[in-house]
């Protein structure tokens, strides 16, 4: 299984059960998320080493952010509301370029930043030992350690900024259009569509109306079998971040 793969993860709906007993206003899609295993994808790190950007995007490119600010800002918008002459046009061609190329090349680096700092969070936590084969990776391999609000840290010697890896929740999305194929196909009964829907211009998908169903114990099999059909599994994100030290 690649880390692109889709996850198919196993849902502890008899542990959200328990939650939502406790709390009737908790959110089935967030205990689900909470409480889900998932598999471990398969990473290949790749041998190669990237050919850095500056070497990657030619004279060109490197070009152009140097020589931007020689002509940034060349033409000034007009006071009046009038044609641009032609000798503006000529000029802010050569800036459109320049600006486009640098914008292309600053976004290569940027990239390439947080690929190097990506690696530094992944050797740290290796280092700690806080990662093992089985911790969570994103579609590149970088792990996925961090939790909403208690981000990775590295200290900058002499700054009052320090690098951060910050981690999305992962989610669980309820898949409503292949509800209603489901429900089209025959694949479920009209009795459970009813039961987990609700009408507003035709019928649309209600989170509160299935956890309803898992809390009933006469159609908690069949909320389950809904979460398994229609429930999607999202995987938080990792972003890489400069801010002050707090």
């Amino acid at each position: 299984m690649s880390a692109t793969a889709a996850l198919v993860p196993v849902y502890d709906v008899d542990k959200a059960i328990v939650r939502l007993q406790g709390d009737l206003n908790g959110s089935l899609s967030s205990l689900l998320a909470e409480l889900a295993t998932i598999p471990v994808p398969e990473t290949q790190p790749s041998s190669k080493m990237p050919v850095p950007v500056a070497e990657r995007l030619g004279e060109t490119l490197m070009r152009a952010v140097s020589q931007l600010p020689k002509v940034f800002g060349s033409v000034k918008p007009p006071a009046s509301r009038r044609k641009l002459f032609k000798s503006e046009l000529a000029k802010l061609e050569a800036e459109k370029m320049m600006i486009d190329q640098s914008i292309k090349a600053l976004g290569a680096r940027k990239d390439e930043i947080h690929a190097m700092l990506s690696v530094h969070f992944d050797v740290v936590a290796e280092e700690a030992k806080i990662v093992d084969e089985n911790a969570p990776k994103d579609a590149k391999g970088h792990y996925l350690i961090a939790s909403p609000g208690n981000p990775e840290k590295a200290p900058i010697d002499g700054s009052s900024q320090e690098f951060t890896r910050e981690r999305t929740g992962d989610k669980v999305i309820f898949n409503a259009a292949r509800l209603e194929v489901l429900y089209r196909d025959g694949e479920i009964s009209r009795a459970d569509y009813l039961a987990c829907t609700r009408p507003n211009t035709g019928r649309v998908f209600d989170e509160e109306k299935l956890s309803a169903m898992l809390l009933t114990k006469t159609k908690r099999a069949r909320g389950k079998r809904l979460i398994d059909l229609i429930g999607d599994f999202k995987r938080g994100t990792n972003s890489i971040n400069l801010r002050a030290v707090k």
